[in-house]
């Protein structure tokens, strides 16, 4: 008998539930055809790889070296059979997503589900946008959610492809006392003695146009708290700050919503790929489909729908 990988996985199963009958549940095998496998493994390895005992098995001195061994090659055994299925056309090949703390995020789940609803999808967001090209590159990810700023534009590392979806305008939110409330638009200007807050991690792009925003606007902004989002929003209801919402934000409680005046202050929504991975051939109706979810959605937003309806989207 040679060995294979799935006399590993058998082992490292029976270490991981400590019994030979739930290890067997577990690999969804009989009790007695997995115990013929042990055996069979221990006969090639020339000794015991397990001792039997009333509290279940337990490694030998043996099974210890090999075990330790085993867990550290099926990880990349792993690897490489999720790589093999992002070339393939199996309609139920993995996607790991990997996306900015925008609200694209939320639009993009529900297209996918829509586009792809045999897929398995995993999600998740990361707190600075900046780490998702290099896992788009590594092919640590097969798509992401990101964005970018005026003067700031991402250019897609090798092998992969990016794609706008919408600009979106960044408003401002305060409290609803806040005497700027009265105001449809409110001009920037008007708000340079404020206190603001923003994300503690805040990335070098949206941090740059904002200081230089203010800039041409004629102020330094006091940026008091950097704080999550969580927090930054009790202290705006409270009318201790503001701070900058996408247009796309629900309305939340204690807190206005205004845009802001010529909308100097704007990003540019981008969904993202790998060229040889499973999304390829399904980016163009990903991208639409990811499109119309956005445009739906920006519809739902009252303060931005009103905006929408005197400007129009932002070309």
């Amino acid at each position: 008998m040679e060995l294979e990988v799935r006399h590993l996985r058998v082992l490292c199963a029976i270490a991981e539930t400590g019994s030979i009958s739930r290890a067997a549940a577990t690999l969804k095998m009989s009790q007695p055809a997995l115990a013929a496998q042990l055996r069979r493994i221990e006969r090639l390895f020339g000794g015991a790889l397990f001792e039997r005992g009333p509290e279940g098995t337990s490694p030998t001195p043996l099974g210890v070296w090999l075990l330790s061994r085993s867990r550290s090659v099926l990880p990349a055994f792993d690897e490489l059979e999720r790589a093999a299925k992002r070339y393939t056309s199996d309609p139920g090949a993995p996607i790991r997503v990997g996306c900015a703390m925008t609200r694209l995020a939320t639009y993009l789940a529900k297209s996918l589900s829509t586009l792809l609803p045999d897929a398995e999808i995993t999600l998740r967001t990361e707190e600075t946008t900046e780490v998702l090209p290099g896992l788009l590159e590594s092919g640590r990810i097969e798509l992401a959610t990101l964005d970018d700023y005026p003067g700031h534009e991402l250019t897609p590392p090798h092998g992969t492809v990016y794609q706008p979806v919408a600009i979106e305008p960044v408003f401002v939110g305060m409290s609803t006392s806040h005497p700027l409330t009265a105001c449809e638009e409110v001009d920037l200007r008007d708000l340079a003695g404020e206190d603001w807050a923003q994300p503690a991690l805040l990335e070098s792009g949206p941090r740059a146009h904002f200081w230089t925003t203010c800039a041409d606007h004629g102020f330094v902004p006091n940026v008091a708290y950097g704080v999550d989002l969580s927090v930054a929003l009790d202290l705006i209801s409270e009318g201790r700050c503001v701070g900058l919402f996408q247009a796309t934000s629900p309305a939340r409680e204690g807190i206005a919503i205004r845009p802001i005046m010529d909308a100097p202050l704007r990003f540019r929504h981008l969904v993202g790929w790998t060229e040889q991975g499973p999304i390829a051939k399904h980016a163009d109706d990903l991208v639409r489909t990811l499109t119309k979810t956005y445009w739906a959605e920006a519809m739902r937003a009252p303060h931005y729908r009103t905006w929408l309806k005197r400007h129009g989207p932002i070309a």
